[in-house]
């Protein structure tokens, strides 16, 4: 018995020599991987219609002047890939704001082309997976989508030094949005989409 009190106070006393030895848990800059970008394509039947979709979900990564990483945006976007003319579709953002509420539910509860499957007595649904169903209230037959978790929720998050107390707040939390879209129109050729 003492042997093993003597071998886990030996692991505990050892895990700090394990953690990150950046300052303050930090990642350096120049140690960050490069953005995630992921895609399918799918198809949704909305009314007497068929929508052909790209779905793309992806990292963004907001820079500061000196140009180093200071957030990493994620989003789901769902582009309409059977038009002709993209730049003239419509094209919305979608968000809860953050910190604390990701795009979640607007995503997968309301606008976004596949939903989970909920009672109509709004009971619990349960542990995962869900039931998912195709979203006959989806908004994907006249405009694109883009579902963005703010800094500070989902899978969105500050890097390198920057801490997250620069993205929470109104201003702070508007300001990081609007570079998210600021980069997305610019990536996508979407500035003239209305």
């Amino acid at each position: 018995m003492r042997t093993l009190l003597l071998a886990a106070c030996m692991a505990v006393f050892a895990l700090p020599g394990l953690a990150d030895d950046t300052a303050n848990g930090k990642t350096d800059p120049a140690d960050i991987p490069d953005a995630q970008v992921f895609t399918s394509d799918h198809s949704l039947r909305l009314g007497s219609k068929t929508v052909k979709y790209r779905t793309v979900a992806s990292e963004t990564y907001l820079r500061n002047e000196k140009d180093e990483p200071t957030a990493s945006v994620f989003s789901v976007a769902y582009v309409d890939t059977s038009t002709t003319s993209a730049a003239q579709r419509p094209v919305t953002f979608v968000f809860n704001g953050g910190p604390g509420s990701a795009s979640l539910w607007l995503h997968m509860g309301a606008f976004g082309p596949k939903q989970v499957l909920t009672p109509s007595d709004a009971s619990d649904v349960g542990a995962p997976p869900y039931t998912m169903r195709d979203n006959p209230n989806s908004l994907l037959d006249v405009t694109d989508l883009v579902f963005i978790d703010p800094v500070g929720t989902g899978y969105s998050r500050p890097l390198g030094e920057t801490e997250g107390k620069e993205f929470y707040g109104v201003n702070e939390d508007a300001e990081s949005i609007a570079e998210f879209i600021r980069i997305w129109l610019t990536e996508n050729g979407r500035w003239n989409s209305p």
